[in-house]
């Protein structure tokens, strides 16, 4: 039941009058804070930690924990029945326009300037949740694109060093498959979320974009030379040096085979690039490295994603919701979650300071919080289009690229077909 109130009591002289009898108050009835999360690391780390918001703030959560594409309806069934079932959402930057704009979010402005602790938070994460001048959420992860490659299978096949440009990992990529391990495995599936999140930085590395020129001229532009390239190379890799069934891998899949020893590079969010990296849930960590994503002609664009924790317009009890979310993103709470889970998309640069922390990072790699640092400085804050149609988009685009992997249509019919739906979305 969402919490409507967190005590409920009938008082002594209402009791009379019904009753004709004093009777003392009863007894307290605590309702629980209704959260809807997608799981990822953090969320289902987040969820082992519910005592702790009812230690700390005398109230009780209820947090589920679902796949992304049950998410996706769940959430859009919630916020267009107007339902008031959830008190707290996980919030993708990427869909935050959207859900803004359709009025399905409570604005926590004034809640966020009050913090004491708002100077801690990333000031990149932090503003990403800020449209029209209101802040819509408070960031948990700020996660980005890493390699991870396995050290003993590159130098079999001659190579010191991981590719640094994408035309370098066609090279490395065949001569590792040569020897009899799949080379690289990155996200294929299609979706906003899935293949949208990785394949840009190959396209954007060979100077395609989505656009003419984001945010002033949107008109479709995937359907270049320079995009072309990008899907070629992108589609190359994957079809000839990526493992058996690459075409439906989504990011579960990617660190999976990483894990498990099925394939010598993945590139994927770092947060996930971590789990490789972890001895207690990798079998090859003490033989897996990190390293940049590649460059190409355009330069290097890592991928980028914020998440965060928002509150339904429809919320019964947005104090108590904000409540959540402030305990969810603190500094004890992002700590607990990075040390006992090893998860590194944390947004606050206290957890960064903590020695246990560090310490917890510089044994599965020392270079993997500057890298991380790195990375981030190198990304786009439209790496993925921030507009309310995106999600969409996002979804069309990443059915098209996916059909090109699969060898349903060419590269070039792919990319015509990914502009004209774009441009039939931006007409809607």
């Amino acid at each position: 039941m969402t919490i409507h109130k967190k005590l409920m009591q009938l008082s002594a002289a209402s009791l009379a009058v019904i009753t004709g009898f004093a009777l003392t108050p009863t007894k307290a009835v605590a309702e629980d804070v209704e959260v809807l999360l997608f799981s990822m690391p953090f969320t289902r780390a987040l969820a082992e930690l519910e005592a702790d918001f009812e230690a700390k703030t005398g109230l009780t959560a209820k947090i589920d924990v679902i796949g992304q594409d049950v998410f996706e309806n769940r959430i859009t069934l919630s916020f267009t029945g107007k339902t008031g079932d959830l008190d707290v959402v996980h919030a993708p930057v990427i869909q935050l326009q959207r859900w803004v704009k359709a009025g399905w979010l409570r604005p926590i402005t004034a809640e966020t300037a009050a913090m004491a602790t708002k100077d801690d938070i990333l000031a990149g994460p932090l503003d990403s949740f800020v449209v029209n001048g209101e802040q819509w959420g408070l960031p948990f992860l700020a996660g980005t694109g890493m390699m991870a490659y396995r050290t003993d299978l590159l130098s079999e096949a001659g190579f010191d060093e991981p590719p640094a440009t994408w035309e370098e990992m066609l090279t490395v990529a065949a001569a590792v498959k040569e020897k009899g391990t799949p080379a690289l495995a990155m996200r294929v599936a299609p979706g906003q979320g899935f293949n949208m999140f990785v394949y840009p930085q190959i396209m954007r590395a060979y100077g395609g974009k989505f656009f003419a020129d984001y945010p002033t001229d949107l008109t479709p532009s995937m359907n270049t030379p320079e995009g072309l390239q990008g899907l070629e190379v992108y589609s190359k890799l994957m079809n000839d040096y990526g493992p058996e069934g690459i075409g439906n891998f989504n990011f579960g899949e990617v660190t999976a085979a990483m894990q498990s020893g099925q394939v010598a590079m993945i590139i994927d969010e770092s947060g996930l690039i971590a789990q490789t990296l972890d001895p207690e849930k990798s079998q090859f960590a003490d033989k897996i490295s990190i390293a940049a994503v590649p460059s190409g002609p355009a330069g290097r664009s890592p991928a980028i994603a914020v998440h965060g924790l928002g509150i339904p317009a429809d919320a019964p009890n947005a104090e108590a919701s904000f409540k959540f979310i402030e305990w969810a993103t603190s500094e004890e709470t992002l700590t607990k979650i990075a040390i006992s889970a090893g998860f590194a998309d944390f947004t606050r640069a206290s957890v960064a300071d903590n020695s246990d922390v560090t310490e917890r990072f510089k044994s599965i790699h020392p270079d993997f919080l500057s890298l991380r640092v790195q990375m981030l400085n190198d990304a786009i804050g439209h790496y993925r289009p921030l507009i309310p149609q995106w999600p969409q988009i996002g979804q069309a685009v990443g059915e098209n690229i996916n059909a090109a992997v699969n060898g349903i249509m060419s590269n070039q019919e792919a990319l015509e077909a990914a502009d004209e739906e774009i441009a039939n979305i931006l007409a809607e």
